[in-house]
């Protein structure tokens, strides 16, 4: 029954999208000038609302909205461009800011954080870009407007949609959408209040109404000066951000909102009674855009900043709170020494009432008469600045002599000393002395630990450097900092070198070792920490409440990510996993322990950069004198060396070898025709044939101009000409274009010799290949040609 009920309310509110998408789109509320040339377009800011509102599904909607709208105001044909892509494009840009806005980022619906209210701009304009995209080619496709009118029309379409994005959406998202929220659920409406649940709603007092009739006589007046006298009109803009600023630094977020679509609709019909020039039309709507973002970022500053006041209460009371219910005695002093505030465990502890304190007095309070100095002498060194922390021994008023640690700490404001706190714990002298004593023997102890360990340390560093330096490849290198790693850092269960992929967009795993499975093999760059400090960053760590975000969330262990870095590129990430501290609280309870792993994974990350930006630098070079920069397939000069080889490995296996010699045919008559470029592309496009349609073992080269050479190992000259008939078929089979014009069908003339039938030298089977090649172009090109096996040469 409740779902039911809900299906209806959704139709019903779709039902009335539909009415007020049509009533919005009417010529005289959108004050249309031309096809493409509106004022503004108060229905985007209505599906704006909506699909981020409500939810991004109602696109569909959207677009079926658009479509109608498009055919009942405008007389389009459905089957339009404009009925069609521009009506779907448009949909699709708004509900997938919709989606973000909602799901990914998951704003503030009531746009009460200036954040979420840039998010919003942002996206939204972005949104309303791609729609400007979308709409105005799709006029242009129906040839409603010429292809010179495309920037003014993109221009105006785009701030018409932006005018209603930032001028209508937001006061339909803060004052009509929750109501609709509520009504079709309970649980939509905890998504907007979940911010800003303790903002308060404004109370409507005299003085509050006579303020915004205040500020509606201001907006009519600065409409009245800007439109209403013939000598200056459409001047003095400047003016109208007076109302906006004043509403907007006293109510907020809420009545920017409602101020901000009255001055956009003053503009409107403004523009209505006194028409502009094309000119001053987009200046107009220029000024109402920034307007409206002007007032709702600073609305939302005003509504941000009233709710950090009402949180700093809360927060102060709860200090407070804490204070006189703390087992702690707590007194606090101001400069003078008076005692300014006294928790009920202090009067506990010291049998005192805080009433009667006027100032405090160590040997009252029960220091003992050994002690160097008075409590003058105490306070004084506390108001110089400096945190004090004694223990004093305290006979209470029974007899019963009990040993208090007493911690004073300067209050100190805009680097002034206002005052003292002092907090006094109950503690034991015996269970003092033999925490200190043991936390001696284990500070002693790992003194000694790391002294070992950093000679070891050391040594296996050396032996890594010198094993990087002998690596042949990038993979090798990576092995070696695996094993090393493992033996410099035994206490870590797991760990991983990361490094950039070659578009830098990714981070992925070059090598882990230890628990694989708890370490992402892929990562954004975004997601480490250390990448966007460009220093070490530990995760997990006691103090550190910011993790990296490609560990997994149930990771119990401390986490160490160091960037590696070589002449000034960060080419990867180290990353460690240590044992919690609660796993083994001997190890790894002191702090300088965590320093001296950051200390040692610098330094391996340092050494491994080196080694792996000299790696890759050579592999990089290597691949540039072996690859055809255009087409990547191998060059002449990697033809030349790798046959001879293949030649031997197949001599030595008695197999048989081919080589195709092919010919892109009419290739300078297609250059004339198409264009270089096109020529380029044709090339590429031949190459992505060739690697698809060729085996891996198989070698394919550009050996010059459209010439190209492929080695087929372990196949004879018959099995060579299936193939390469083969080939011949899948490039005239190629349907190419190039800027939307088709080129043509592409053929190619192919010839084919083999080892040992045609010959034994890579040079005497490249000539008879050659020949074979010429020969098929005197037959009249896209053929194969083989030589005959009477054409051996020894």
């Amino acid at each position: 029954m409740a779902s039911k009920r809900l299906i209806i309310r959704h139709a019903i509110i779709s039902f009335s999208f539909v009415l007020l998408y049509l009533l919005l789109n009417r010529p005289e509320v959108i004050f249309i000038s031309r096809i493409g040339f509106v004022a503004w377009y108060p229905a985007v800011g209505l599906v704006m609302a909506l699909l981020l509102g409500i939810s991004p599904w109602y696109a569909l909607l959207v677009f079926l909205a658009d479509t109608l709208a498009g055919k009942v105001m405008y007389a389009q044909p459905i089957m339009s461009f404009s009925g069609t892509v521009g009506s779907l494009g448009s949909a699709l840009c708004y509900g997938a800011a919709a989606y973000v806005l909602r799901r990914s980022l998951r704003i503030d619906l009531g746009l009460r954080r200036r954040w979420d209210v840039a998010r919003y701009v942002l996206l939204s304009a972005t949104a309303a870009i791609g729609a400007a995209i979308f709409g105005v080619g799709s006029l242009i496709a129906d040839h409603s407007i010429a292809w010179t009118e495309y920037k003014s029309s993109g221009l105006g379409w785009f701030l018409g949609d932006a005018i209603g994005l930032v001028g209508i959406a937001p006061f339909l998202l803060i004052h009509v959408f929750p109501g609709v929220r509520n009504w079709l659920s309970p649980t939509f409406s905890q998504m907007g209040r979940a911010v800003g649940a303790g903002s308060a709603r404004p109370k409507f007092t005299l003085t509050a109404i006579a303020e915004a009739f205040g500020q509606a006589l201001t907006i009519f007046a600065v409409l009245l000066v800007i439109f209403g006298f013939r000598d200056g009109r459409y001047d003095h803009f400047y003016l109208c951000f007076i109302p906006i600023i004043w509403i907007a630094m006293r109510q907020g977020i809420r009545r920017i909102v409602t101020g901000l679509l009255a001055m956009n609709l003053g503009f409107v019909v403004a523009m209505d009674l006194f028409p502009p020039t094309a000119v001053l039309f987009n200046k107009v709507a220029l000024v109402m855009f920034v307007l409206s973002i002007v007032g709702l970022i600073v609305g939302s500053e005003v509504s941000e900043r009233y709710r950090l006041v009402i949180d700093l209460d809360r927060q102060t009371t709860y200090l407070d709170s804490l204070i006189q219910n703390s087992p702690l005695g707590i007194i606090v002093l101001d400069r003078q020494g008076a005692v300014e505030l006294a928790n009920s465990a202090f009067e506990k502890l010291f049998q005192c009432d805080r009433h009667d304190l006027a100032s405090i007095d160590i040997r009252r309070l029960g220091a003992s008469e050994k002690e160097a100095f008075d409590s003058t002498e105490l306070i004084r060194q506390i108001f110089a600045g400096k945190a004090l922390r004694k223990t004093i021994r305290h006979r209470q008023g029974d007899g019963m002599a009990v040993d208090l640690a007493m911690h004073g700490v300067p209050l100190s404001v805009g680097g002034e000393v206002r005052g003292a706190y002092l907090i006094y714990e109950d503690v034991s002298e015996q269970a003092r002395a033999s925490e200190a004593q043991r936390q001696y023997a284990e500070s002693l102890n790992q003194l000694v630990k790391e002294l070992e360990l950093r000679t070891i340390q050391m040594s296996l560093l050396n032996e890594m450097g010198s094993l990087l330096a002998c690596s042949a490849e990038v993979q090798e290198a990576c092995d070696v900092v695996a094993n090393s790693a493992q033996r410099l850092f035994p206490d870590s269960p797991a760990g991983a070198l990361y490094m950039y992929r070659s578009s830098r967009d990714l981070i992925e795993a070059a090598v882990r070792w230890g628990s694989r499975d708890a370490l992402a093999p892929t990562f954004p760059p975004d997601a480490c920490w250390s990448l966007r400090r460009g220093q070490s960053h530990w995760s997990g760590h006691l103090g550190n409440d910011i993790d990296c975000q490609h560990l997994t969330k149930s990771s119990t262990t401390d986490s160490l990510c160091v960037p590696m870095v070589a002449q000034g590129n960060t080419i990867g990430v180290l990353h460690l996993e240590f044992a919690s501290k609660g796993g083994n609280p001997q190890q790894f309870s002191t702090e300088s322990l965590r320093d001296s792993r950051q200390r040692l994974a610098v330094s391996v990350a340092s050494n491994v950069a080196l080694s792996l930006a000299s790696l890759q630098l050579r592999e990089t070079l290597r691949e540039q004198t072996i690859r055809d920069p255009l087409t990547r397939l191998f060059n002449r000069r990697f033809l030349e060396e790798s046959f001879e080889r293949e030649l031997q490995l197949a001599g030595r296996k008695r197999q048989s070898i081919a080589v195709l010699f092919l010919d892109l045919d009419h290739f300078k008559r297609f250059n004339d025709t198409f264009g270089h470029d096109a020529g380029d592309m044709v090339l590429q496009s031949l190459a992505d044939l060739f690697r698809d349609f060729f085996r891996v073992t198989d070698i394919c080269c550009r050996y010059g101009g459209e010439e190209f050479a492929i080695i087929l190992t372990e196949s004879t000259s018959q099995e060579a000409v299936i193939r390469a008939d083969a080939l011949r078929s899948e490039v005239k089979g190629l349907r190419l274009q190039y800027k939307k014009q088709p080129l043509g069908q592409l053929t190619v003339s192919v010839g084919v010799a083999s080892f040992p039938e045609h010959g034994t030298t890579a040079e005497a089977l490249l000539k008879i290949a050659d020949q074979c090649l010429y020969e098929s172009k005197a037959r009249g090109r896209d053929v194969v040609t083989v030589a005959p096996p009477q054409t051996q040469i020894v």
